[in-house]
């Protein structure tokens, strides 16, 4: 399984250093500066081709009302349904570390951590997830705004009945 940690970082640094706006106007300049191909904008995302050297080089953008949330990318080989978990998953954990430790020397520290699948960098410009999934690891771009939107706690439902 390939992990591609350079088109990780290289990723990372542009949307770390990109003056978003999180429009959907910003997918273009974005894609034209990764060296990425915008394949096809919808209603609520969008699909793209990168150049990530793995078996599936897309990213998918996600968002509403002319509004980006979130770009979610592929960085690993996506694992073939065939192979055992057991050759797949010591696979996704070294290149997860992998990913950790040249992300966290692009980034910094992390903002947080859920242990052992996701890690998170709060940006100024955008936060920074990378996880690790059952068959990939994706690097996901999000808005700082819709992260926020996302942290917040659900609302407690009060008992209708009191004693």
């Amino acid at each position: 399984m390939h992990v591609d940690i350079e088109g990780a970082t290289q990723i990372a640094r542009l949307a770390a250093e990109f003056d978003w706006t999180w429009a959907v106007d910003d997918l273009e300049p974005f894609c034209a500066q990764a060296g990425w191909e915008l394949v096809e904008l919808r209603h609520a995302g969008g699909s793209i081709r990168t150049n990530f050297h793995v078996s599936r080089p897309t990213a998918n953008m996600f968002g509403r009302q002319h509004r980006m949330d979130s770009i979610s990318i592929l960085v690993t080989d996506l694992a073939d349904d065939a192979t055992p978990m057991t050759v797949v998953r010591p696979l996704l954990v070294e290149g997860f570390t992998n990913l950790d430790v040249a992300l966290t020397a692009l980034l910094g520290t992390a903002t947080s951590a859920e242990p052992e699948a996701t890690i998170r960098w709060d940006l100024p410009k955008a936060v920074i997830t990378l996880n690790r999934g059952v068959s990939a690891i994706h690097l996901h771009l999000k808005s700082p705004g819709y992260q926020a939107w996302a942290d917040k706690p659900e609302p407690e439902y009060e008992d209708e009945y009191e004693d």
